[in-house]
């Protein structure tokens, strides 16, 4: 979406026309707005006579356009907050296992740290109601609440319990995350293009450069988008001068965004990205991937390309609407298309140890535990994939085989998974004790694993498992 604060304007001319008691006699004035904005802008060209005598949500419904949105008064400070990234809360990052919800981030300065509430603490209670062990929406529905008002949450820690009384406050949840590896190999996630987020990676990428920045890895990977003018000025860090994205409105005109003054970073870039990078993220990986200053790696994306505008209406209310379709600087099609990954690389283990391999990193160590994965020591986001059955350690076979550098194929007429090297190949069955495939993911006994690949390196202690290898080696 643009970043443009817009108040409305389009209504004036009718209202000039008709005296306000009987144009609202006749129909509501949010009705009239939204009429006269979809029907003057929205890019599949729909006219406003064609939408006489529809309630907003019957005009909005007839589009089939899920990107075009009327937002109610509260629904519209919810998406403000959102693009500001700004929640109110206890300012902690939630997930699950088969133990409960725990807390897998605690912001610096929130109200759960000023509490005393610690990273893998679970969260057993919430005002002394037991907490749902498998609803991460319910929980976090329980604790969010009006800035200044109280919630005592009680939490288990190891084998104790401790209640503490938090007061809700806001919170601006971090988006951009950064990591240094060896050999000057630079890390920077993108979790959505929030207004901030453009200086948020201005700062990193200067902090990595300071270290003696030689290649950077910039993940996309399951960022639904946000501001084009976000990645605008991401993007300059990597073009000099020209389009970020062509944009075709309802009659065909082409207004492109351009890059302005920007500069370049002159080293290799490795941009992830899989099938839920969307919008900006695509903006940003399709124009660097056209003028040739990044090798996408991972999976087509999602292929929302499309740009939405938001106008305030009457009441406090707001429409967010599709005003145009974009395309890459080489106008590629990007809406129900996606970007084609220069390296497609499935599974998010096998896609960032690809992108070290790819970076100058060959050897990678990954350790795991219940909460957390380390690549070379570097706490990432991208989980492994791994399991115990029958006292056997199962992992994941892309991961496996990237860290090796082979590849992997299933072999359908035989029900096999096919890892090949330059030595040869190895075809896993679909057995218990082999290769258990389980949601379309396939994991193999990673000792039956490593006696094909034995420059593969196990330590497993039960909940820490650590798994080396040295590609082609």
């Amino acid at each position: 979406m643009r970043k443009m604060k817009v108040t409305l304007a389009l209504v004036s001319a009718l209202m000039a026309v008709l005296p306000a008691s009987a144009a609202l006699a006749q129909e509501d004035l949010q009705t009239m707005q939204v009429r006269e904005i979809i029907g003057k802008l929205h890019v599949s060209g729909v006219t406003e006579a064609a939408l006489a005598g529809q309630s907003i949500k019957q005009m909005i419904e007839g589009l089939k356009d899920p990107y075009t949105v009327f937002f109610s008064k509260e629904e519209y400070g919810q998406f403000s907050s959102s693009l500001e990234n700004n929640y109110v809360g206890m300012g902690a990052r939630i997930g699950i296992d088969e133990k409960g919800v725990y807390l897998s981030e605690v912001f610096a300065g929130s109200a759960a740290e000023i509490a005393g509430l610690q990273r893998d603490d679970y969260v057993r209670a919430i005002d002394g109601v037991p907490a749902s062990t498998t609803s991460i929406d319910e929980v976090r529905n329980k604790i969010i609440g009006v800035e200044g008002s109280k919630v005592k949450v009680t939490a288990a820690r190891g084998d104790k319990e401790l209640t503490v009384e938090l007061t809700r406050k806001g919170v601006n949840v971090p988006e951009v995350y950064s990591s240094s590896f060896t050999n000057g190999v630079g890390y920077i996630q993108i979790t959505d293009f929030s207004s901030d987020a453009d200086e948020d990676f201005d700062k990193q990428l200067a902090a990595l450069q300071a270290k003696g920045l030689k290649s950077l890895i910039l993940d996309v990977r399951n960022n639904p988008g946000g501001l084009v003018d976000t990645a605008q000025n991401i993007a300059k860090h990597f073009v000099k001068d020209g389009v970020l994205i062509h944009t075709r409105d309802r009659n065909g005109v082409d207004d492109p965004v351009l890059i302005q003054g920007g500069s370049e970073l002159s080293i290799p870039v490795y941009i992830l990205a899989n099938e839920n990078s969307a919008s900006a993220s695509e903006v940003l990986s399709g124009a660097l991937q056209d003028y040739n200053v990044a090798k996408v790696i991972g999976m087509q994306t999602y292929g929302k390309g499309s740009v939405q505008q938001l106008y305030a209406l009457d009441n406090d209310t707001a429409l967010k609407v599709t005003i145009e379709e974009y395309l890459t600087p080489n106008k590629r099609k990007v809406n129900k298309v996606g970007i084609t990954p220069d390296m497609k690389v499935d599974g998010p283990a096998a896609q960032f140890i690809t992108a070290l391999h790819t970076a100058g990193i060959s050897d990678v160590q990954v350790d795991i535990s219940n909460h957390y994965v380390k690549f070379n020591g570097v706490e990432i986001t991208s989980g492994f994939g791994n399991f115990h059955e029958n006292g056997k350690l199962f992992a994941t076979s892309r991961g496996l085989a990237a860290l090796v550098g082979a590849t992997i194929t299933w072999n359908e007429t035989n029900h096999t998974v096919d890892i090949s090297d330059s030595k040869g190949t190895h075809a896993i069955p679909v057995e218990d004790d082999k290769l258990i495939i389980e949601n379309g993911t396939s994991y193999v006994n990673v000792d039956l694993f490593a006696q094909y690949f034995p420059q593969l390196q196990v330590k497993d202690q039960g909940e820490q498992v650590s798994i080396r290898a040295v590609k082609g080696n």
